[in-house]
């Protein structure tokens, strides 16, 4: 029995195992991977702002985005098991050059949301000294020491390896999950001592309030992300689904419940974009008389957001590694470290330009503008793969109904998304710098991927010929 139709290799044309990755994520480390990929309560904030309707757009935007993702995965992840995730899935569904461009905006996105990501954990940061340095959210020489610092961090242990690397995001899973926690006791004892805040359901029924739509679709993406690891995972036929189904009660759960949390403590007019989260803390801390609990809550949140970074940077880093090992870009990204098997050049490269755009976002912005670019673009870019995916899943051969009526809703979701990310917000000083950075932040990689593949091409062309 060849390999492509073995126990591991259901369907033919599955592809080969990576080489020189070995299999380190069990079941455990497969659901704290799932909620520290999903479950990033810095979405919170920015939609909490319009009232208790924030808590009815999470419910519906986990139904129409969430749902469909979760039936695709493990659809896709059953078929085509392997390296590469979402890239390998488009690859064998539609062919190599959609499966590029899929891979390609997946990786290129996360090269936007990694440096906001590193963005907002310097914002919690800030408050790790207390009120007093709560203001250097507004540095941007205190942003980058801590962006800079934290990426070299999780780039020198993911090189040194995966069963070293994964402690950062398993680390930032358990905090991710008690992080939560606190905000929610902070509103129980606000709640207890009278001092809750009473939000209407609408606060500005505004074009503002439906774009944070898209914002919430993009929090609910990660469920994917393990399988772009697929042949580091022990047993992903039988761990696999409930890490999604875990990640997906407690992704909603966090959503619903710390949005509740901030509207009970935070007056709507005060919640910041970026230290919304630490406000509530702050709030509930000092009505119950525990200030000196603010700092070490934000060092908790902290590892909570260091770690959903570190689980995006070392998944995505998988994609240019495959497709380095595909030929599809340099074949120096395929490599694997000799010592510590791991795909440290396409670890390397992510490390470098996430260092570079996270310098570029802080470059002519003030810090909660340089955000709102950076995670508008990244929701873009992200919905490229899976408007493949869900395409995918409409059209497979062999699923029921259902399922495709999944991959129809997905697909209409992803419409609506790409359309509202495009709508700047009111922390945005300047709509026409702010598209034009959406514009150049959007179309300048995909420009830039469609060149890379173009080359790859050619030059596969040449040296066949060559051979002939």
């Amino acid at each position: 029995m060849s390999p492509e139709t073995g126990p591991d290799r259901p369907y033919p044309g599955a592809g080969a195992r990576a080489p020189g990755v070995v299999r380190v994520l069990g079941r455990f480390d497969l659901i704290l991977l799932g909620i520290v990929a999903v479950v990033n309560i810095n979405g919170v904030p920015p939609t909490a702002v319009y009232g208790r309707i924030s808590l009815v757009l999470w419910v519906l935007a986990f139904l129409v985005f969430f749902v469909p993702e979760a039936v695709a995965v493990l659809e896709f992840s059953r078929r085509y098991p392997g390296e590469g995730g979402i890239y390998l899935w488009t690859r064998r569904e539609f062919g190599e050059g959609h499966g590029f461009l899929a891979g390609w905006c997946y990786w290129v996105n996360n090269l936007f949301y990694v440096p906001v990501m590193l963005v907002y954990l310097a914002g919690i940061v800030a408050y790790a000294g207390g009120a007093q340095s709560a203001g250097l959210v507004e540095s941007r020489w205190f942003v980058a020491a801590v962006a800079f610092g934290w990426l070299g961090l999780m780039a020198a242990l993911n090189i040194r390896g995966l069963g070293v690397g994964k402690w950062l995001q398993n680390i930032g899973g358990i905090s991710a999950a008690l992080s939560g926690g606190l905000v929610l006791v902070a509103a129980a004892v606000a709640w207890a001592r009278g001092a809750i805040q009473h939000p209407p359901m609408v606060a500005s029924a505004g074009y503002e309030m439906i774009t944070s739509f898209s914002v919430m679709c993009n929090a609910f993406v990660g469920i994917e992300l393990a399988c772009t690891m697929g042949d580091e995972i022990r047993d992903p036929g039988r761990d696999l689904k409930p890490a999604i189904l875990t990640a997906g009660a407690v992704s909603l759960a966090s959503y619903v419940l710390v949005t509740w949390a901030i509207l009970a403590l935070v007056p709507i007019g005060k919640i910041g974009v970026i230290q919304g989260i630490m406000q509530a803390l702050s709030v509930g801390a000092e009505s119950a008389g525990l200030q000196r609990l603010i700092a070490p809550v934000a060092v908790v949140m902290a590892l909570a957001i260091g770690g959903s970074s570190a689980a995006w940077f070392s998944g995505t880093a998988r994609i240019p590694f495959v497709a380095g090992v595909h030929s599809a870009l340099p074949a120096a990204l395929g490599r694997v470290h000799p010592k510590w098997h791991t795909p440290y050049v396409a670890l390397g490269v992510c490390a470098v330009l996430g260092a570079l755009f996270t310098a570029i976002s802080l470059t002519g912005s003030s810090v909660a503008e340089a955000y709102q670019v950076l995670l508008k673009a990244s929701v873009v870019l992200q919905m490229v793969p899976f408007a493949y995916l869900f395409l995918g899943l409409a059209r497979l051969s062999g699923v029921g109904p259902a399922a495709r009526g999944a991959g129809v809703v997905g697909l209409v979701t992803i419409v609506a998304v790409v359309v509202l990310a495009f709508v700047p917000t009111a922390d945005v000083s300047s709509p026409a710098v702010f598209e034009g950075k959406m514009a150049v932040g959007v179309f300048a990689p995909l420009a830039a991927g469609w060149l890379f593949y173009r080359r790859a091409q050619g030059k596969g062309g040449r040296e066949a010929a060559a051979s002939s």
